[in-house]
């Protein structure tokens, strides 16, 4: 019994920076297609606005890269029909997820741009 709590722990312990990351890059994401954090006008730090420019993707691929992780560990728990692993199980769907929410967000104007005939990263002044 001791050994589950253990296992369970752990599991929780892998999967909340997991998930606290993945809201982080959404929250990125949300901020790259938003017109008034790019312009001087909502208020945002050029420091802020720096660090989602130049770290959104790196960040986005470690999140893929991480959450691949997490999804080979926890076909491996399973496997050995581990309850730590269907709390991974869980985390792991939940933040596939978020990742097909966060690609979404980043492809919608984009793709909203190429269909009316704008440039790729256009965002109204």
């Amino acid at each position: 019994m001791k050994s589950s709590a253990a296992g369970i722990l752990t599991a929780l312990v892998l999967a909340t920076p997991l998930t606290l990351f993945g809201l982080v890059v959404l929250a990125a994401a949300a901020l790259r297609e938003t017109p008034l954090f790019w312009h001087n006008a909502g208020g945002y730090s050029t420091e802020l606005r720096a660090l989602v420019l130049e770290g959104f993707y790196p960040a986005l691929v470690i999140y893929f890269f991480w959450l691949l992780l997490g999804s080979i560990t926890v076909w491996r728990m399973l496997r050995r029909l581990n309850r730590a692993g269907f709390i991974l199980l869980l985390a792991c769907a939940g933040n596939w997820l978020l990742l097909a929410v966060i690609t979404t967000v980043v492809l919608w104007n984009n793709v909203e741009n190429l269909l009316e005939g704008l440039p790729f990263h256009y965002h109204a002044s």
